[in-house]
């Protein structure tokens, strides 16, 4: 096993995530991401009924849950014997839970540190950028006109959002949009803008091809939507094929 590098910040989280790699699971860090999201995405699809009358039901059918399940069902045969708190489920529970609260406390990239630190160690030379480097340079592109007006704000190879995070700390009211050709990447990138209750889309795909194989549609409010996209013709000018339908919309962008 890799040993990786001490980390600053999101020692609660990793503590929690480090007992799950401890019982031999190689593939958690990318289950834990999947049933973050997808709790999150089953959230805003049933938001209708949750507050209401929650059909369990018709609840339980839906895509989400399913594949929120059949992650949960891959720990559940060891599990059996576990007691409550002890559960692989009960760490990925304990690990979100930490991450929202590390997050929030810090106001860092905390998911993107553990996966630098712990999970890759830069693998195939993917480091991110330093967060006092993305804050300087979010800066440096923050002119008067920028902060007062709502723009969209581009990045192309985002990673796990540090360049959208520190533009968002000079105006959190701008449109963000990131995209990565590494899923996990992309994943992480949603959460964190979740955690910070910013609007935008996090494209997963390859920029330089124009290509998207999927997106994630961020809303203040704490809603999170997934959306089949095709393709996408022009970076910057949104003119994407999205189911079939054909949406045009000039605007610009500040691509960082």
């Amino acid at each position: 096993m890799k040993k990786g590098y001490p980390i600053q910040i999101g020692k609660q989280t990793w503590k929690e995530l480090e007992q799950v790699r401890n019982k031999g699971y190689s593939n958690f860090f990318t289950d834990w991401l999947d049933i973050i999201l997808n709790s999150l995405l089953f959230l805003t699809e049933n938001l209708n009924e949750i507050g209401m009358t929650l059909d369990i039901q018709k609840a339980s059918q839906g895509k989400f849950n399913d594949r929120y399940m059949e992650i949960v069902k891959k720990y559940s045969e060891r599990d059996k014997d576990r007691k409550v708190g002890e559960r692989i489920i009960d760490h990925f529970s304990n690990a979100f839970k930490f991450l929202v609260q590390e997050t929030l406390e810090s106001g860092k990239d905390v998911i993107g540190e553990i996966y630098q630190a712990q999970i890759t160690y830069g693998e195939h030379g993917q480091f991110f950028t330093p967060e006092h480097i993305t804050e300087v340079m979010s800066k440096i592109v923050s002119h008067d006109s920028y902060t007062k007006r709502n723009e969209t704000i581009l990045d192309p190879c985002c990673g796990s959002g540090r360049f959208l995070l520190g533009s968002a700390k000079e105006n959190p009211d701008n449109y963000f949009i990131g995209q990565d050709i590494d899923e996990r990447c992309c994943k992480m990138a949603v959460i964190n803008m979740f955690l910070r209750d910013l609007n935008g889309e996090i494209r997963w795909g390859d920029t330089l091809a124009y290509k998207i194989n999927k997106r994630w549609i961020i809303r203040k409010g704490g809603f999170i939507y997934e959306d089949a996209v095709e393709r996408c013709i022009l970076p910057n000018r949104r003119r994407c094929e999205v189911n079939n339908q054909e949406s045009k919309k000039s605007e610009k962008q500040t691509t960082l």
